[in-house]
């Protein structure tokens, strides 16, 4: 989900990322993202829409556009796990694995109970046949989310990992 801002005008920056969130929970993902970007427009070091802007991207199959707006985001608040998640993520969407690697750690580093970066560990983990941290990951992600329509499938991964079997999910 988009990040929270402090709102104001619907011109200024913080309206126009009230309004791009709006219409992320409306589904209408294109539209999220042009108010993110005129919100951008108007104010480049707005950090919310920054982030937001390049999380919509991922999501739209744009990893090459998500990836430069995530940087941005990192840049301007290297302190920020979510700019690092959603950098990850974007590097995730274009199979750069070591670079989403580093910053899933770097999330998780900064804020220990950001799910999502956990889930994503796992999966580049098991893929690197490092079994024991995948479970690891995985099982962390699920004492933070364990109602996650992910939970079920998930376990079933995390018994095949340890039996030693192939886990192959389309997550």
């Amino acid at each position: 989900m988009p990040e929270d801002a402090a709102e104001g005008s619907q011109d200024s920056p913080g309206g126009l990322n009230a309004l791009g969130r709006e219409r992320y929970r409306q589904g209408d993902l294109e539209g999220a993202a042009e108010l993110f970007r005129r919100a951008v427009a108007a104010d480049p070091r707005h950090f919310p829409s920054r982030l937001n802007l390049g999380a919509v991207l991922t999501r739209l199959g744009r990893p090459d556009e998500a990836v430069g707006e995530c940087l941005k985001a990192v840049e301007l608040d290297p302190s920020q796990a979510k700019a690092h998640f959603h950098l990850a993520n974007a590097y995730f969407a274009k199979s750069w694995w070591e670079e989403a690697l580093t910053e899933y750690e770097k999330a998780v580093e900064l804020q220990g109970d950001l799910a999502g970066a956990h889930f994503g560990l796992g999966v580049l983990f098991l893929n690197r046949g490092w079994v024991e941290r995948a479970v690891a990951a995985w099982e962390r992600y699920l004492e933070l989310e364990p109602d996650s329509p992910r939970a079920a499938a998930l376990r079933e991964s995390i018994a095949a990992a340890r039996a030693g079997k192939a886990v192959i999910q389309k997550w």
